[in-house]
């Protein structure tokens, strides 16, 4: 009976360390996040794989058009530029084409990204409201209807991120236009200015992750309505948002690195040898090279999804964080 009651006990302790709304610290964050992630991990993993599959094959296509592609378009630019001191019209059209194709597959990765981390969203949601995670009852189990908030709400963030940038860039091309050769001029001051711009709207953007999250977990509210209400929220708990993406951001990194290096290699590989033939080298790559990358990449970015899905089960734990201090807030100031 002792027994029983023990088991019991740390049951019920495990579930309350799990629990959504309760005001953590960053440190609790990041260790909550990697318990709920790695214990409930096989859940996750059999609710998405479909989808991360999708994910992983689109970001093989666009790791294999630009490690093999474009060196080898950018490679006949030069020699043409080294030989005739002009480039040909159908070099251009090539390059343009494959611009739009890398432009076109950078979008599809985007959605493939948010449509596979739906299916993770689904499981989490679940445990918000039933304070579990059950193992997915059919191969497909996501919902249909927060595939679509997902994928509308994580282009509608990357479009408000983006404007900025924009902005910027078209600043830019207006006074370089009106004072001939000004970036040239003045190189060190843009790049510096650039380089802070950028830091301060990636600063900035962070309450946006919040914003996304609480869109995702909350469904009657809409996209617009949500950042309006829950922007400044972000922003008064920036500083816990600040350190929870960047521990986590730098352990994916340092694990992605690893995960990642044969998709690196091989688009190294392919670069030194696209170099070579400037210099009158053979290409030397073997007739299987597009076949092998395509595989890799994909194979490595496959890995890379589960390991970046830290990163959503923290911002899930940083939302749940935000709005019970918020709910505190309002109890002493509305009590």
């Amino acid at each position: 009976m002792c027994t029983f009651a023990g088991v019991n006990f740390k049951k019920m302790k495990k579930q309350d360390d799990l629990l959504l709304l309760k005001a953590r610290g960053y440190r609790s964050v990041l260790a909550t996040g990697f318990h709920l992630y790695t214990s409930y991990f096989r859940r996750f993993f059999k609710a998405s794989w479909q989808m991360a599959i999708l994910y992983a094959l689109s970001c093989g296509a666009l790791g294999t058009l630009t490690a093999i592609k474009l060196p080898e378009i950018s490679t006949g630019i030069t020699q043409q530029l080294l030989t005739y001191q002009a480039v040909s019209i159908e070099s251009l059209q090539s390059y343009s084409i494959v611009a739009l194709e890398m432009l076109l597959l950078m979008l599809l990765v985007l959605a493939t990204l948010a449509l596979a981390s739906a299916p993770i969203l689904s499981k989490l949601k679940e445990h918000k409201e039933t304070g579990a995670i059950t193992t997915p009852p059919h191969w497909f189990s996501a919902s249909p209807h927060l595939m679509g908030r997902s994928l509308k709400g994580v282009f509608l963030t990357a479009l408000i991120l983006l404007i900025p940038f924009c902005l910027f860039v078209a600043a830019m091309f207006v006074l370089d236009t009106v004072s001939q050769q000004f970036i040239l001029r003045h190189l060190t001051t843009t790049i510096v200015t650039f380089f802070v711009y950028g830091l301060i709207v990636v600063l900035f953007s962070l309450p946006l992750y919040h914003v996304l999250m609480k869109y995702l977990m909350e469904a009657p509210c809409g996209y617009w309505k949500t950042l309006g209400r829950s922007y400044a929220s972000g922003l008064r708990h920036w500083g816990l948002m600040f350190l929870v993406f960047f521990v986590s951001m730098l352990l994916i990194q340092l694990v992605g690195f690893v995960v990642l290096l044969p998709s690196h290699i091989l688009s190294f590989a392919n670069q030194q040898a696209h170099q070579g033939l400037l210099f009158g080298d053979p290409l030397g790559m073997p007739s299987y090279i597009t076949t092998l990358t395509f595989i890799t990449v994909t194979l490595c970015c496959f890995i890379q999804f589960y390991v970046s899905q830290v990163l959503l089960v923290h911002n899930y734990y940083i939302y749940g964080s935000i709005e019970a201090r918020e709910q505190e807030r309002n109890h002493i100031e509305n009590p």
